[in-house]
């Protein structure tokens, strides 16, 4: 599959919100690891980070968001990163970059513990993870 026709390959209802989430600048940091390596943050109910990886002539050899969508193939976060490349390689545009990477982790770490366990909560409720959770903390012994 490749940049240039990747849509054929996504079920149309991710495309259609991966697009929106293309239009409506989701895409918030975007960044070259080397060369046809791409990273991204992907704004939604949390950011998110996504990888593509292209080989030489714009095949996609890898892609991955850590989002929790597993009923496809593609989740649209994927979709709107997709989107941003082709637009960078057909145009020239410029990468939505804020000169540092802002993954995951970092954003986490800039986070306070008041606000990391509100956020854990919200995530539980949400996704009904509290007896997980639970148990992750009860029967964690300090590793």
């Amino acid at each position: 599959m490749y940049i240039t026709d990747f849509e054929s390959h996504v079920e149309d209802k991710i495309f259609t919100r991966g697009q929106k989430y293309f239009n409506d600048g989701f895409v918030i940091d975007m960044w070259m690891e080397a060369p046809n390596r791409y990273q991204a943050v992907v704004d939604g109910s949390i950011p998110y980070d996504v990888e593509i990886h292209l080989d030489s002539k714009g095949e996609i050899v890898f892609h991955s968001c850590d989002c929790p969508y597993d009923w496809g193939e593609y989740c649209k976060h994927e979709v709107a990163v997709l989107l941003t490349i082709r637009e960078h390689l057909k145009f020239g545009t410029a990468l939505k970059q804020r000169g540092k990477k802002r993954g995951m982790q970092a954003l986490l770490q800039g986070k306070s513990k008041t606000e990391l366990v509100n956020l854990l909560c919200e995530l539980a409720d949400e996704y009904d993870l509290r007896d997980d959770i639970f148990y992750h903390l009860e029967n964690n012994d300090g590793e």
